[in-house]
């Protein structure tokens, strides 16, 4: 495939991101960078941003671009992902925050499976664009189904934790803190038990963790105290919420794996 096949209509941002990816072999240079970008109307004096949204909705994606507004972007699916580039203004932790807000608000009760859910890259130049997209895809694998974690992920939010992205997905999930707390969410009751302490997890006190899941601040303490139980976990002990945090982070890394398919 050869530069002259791609056009200029939004579905050609698939051809751009994947010959981005193989021009190094092909030994071309940055003039046919630049002259892909322009074939999609890009400035190639400006930064350009990759995100990566997984979703099998079309409303999805409409709330992504509405966020985007009036800034140039150009789509096309990439087997389970929609990647959209895009030229903008907008930081990555302002543009995930608007995000979140739009999806919650066009998704108000979390799905399972597919999201929606968007991983965003860096703002990079035209001619390291397949890196912001590879960051895009990390980051997404960070985002989650349920209420009390973040369904935009920008990758620069994530900075050390980007490591985790790279565990294998059969050692996370042997784990046996993550293989005990997926056998706890394996029946109904422990399913609630295991999402009010992700909740908490990610709120800090029984409170405001009582608060956003509309139950009593006792109800809360009850379900922490069930898992804390079978975990061996002291919620008042920093080590052990930290650890809490952390089996929840990666067993979240994993199960996003195997949700989007790359697991």
């Amino acid at each position: 495939m050869t530069l002259d096949g791609l056009g200029s209509d939004p579905e050609s941002v698939l051809a751009v991101v994947t010959y981005f990816d193989t021009l190094d072999d092909q030994g071309c240079g940055a003039a046919d960078l630049v002259r892909a970008a322009r074939l999609l109307g890009f400035d190639e004096s400006r930064d350009v941003r990759v995100l990566a949204v997984s979703t099998d909705s079309p409303d999805a994606v409409a709330a992504v671009l509405g966020v985007l507004g009036g800034e140039r972007v150009r789509t096309a699916t990439m087997g389970t992902t929609v990647a959209v580039l895009h030229q903008g203004a907008r930081d990555g932790r302002s543009l995930s925050d608007a995000l979140e807000d739009a999806i919650g608000a066009a998704f108000p009760v979390p799905g399972s499976g597919r999201g929606p859910w968007v991983g965003i890259g860096s703002a990079t130049p035209v001619l390291t664009a397949p890196q912001s997209w590879q960051q895009a895809q990390r980051a997404l694998r960070f985002a989650s189904s349920t209420g009390y974690g973040r369904r935009a992920i920008a990758f620069e939010r994530l900075s050390v934790l980007d490591l985790l992205a790279d565990l294998p997905v059969d050692a996370v999930l042997n784990n046996p803190d993550v293989a005990r707390i997926n056998a706890i969410a394996a029946t109904p009751a422990g399913a609630v038990e295991v999402a009010t302490v992700e909740a908490f997890c990610k709120y800090g006190s029984l409170r405001r963790t009582a608060d956003e899941l509309y139950v009593h601040h006792s109800t809360v303490a009850t379900r922490l105290a069930h898992v804390s139980a079978r975990m061996g976990w002291d919620f008042d002990d920093p080590m052990d919420r930290f650890i809490a945090i952390l089996v929840f982070l990666v067993r979240r890394v994993a199960l996003s794996a195997t949700e989007l398919g790359d697991g």
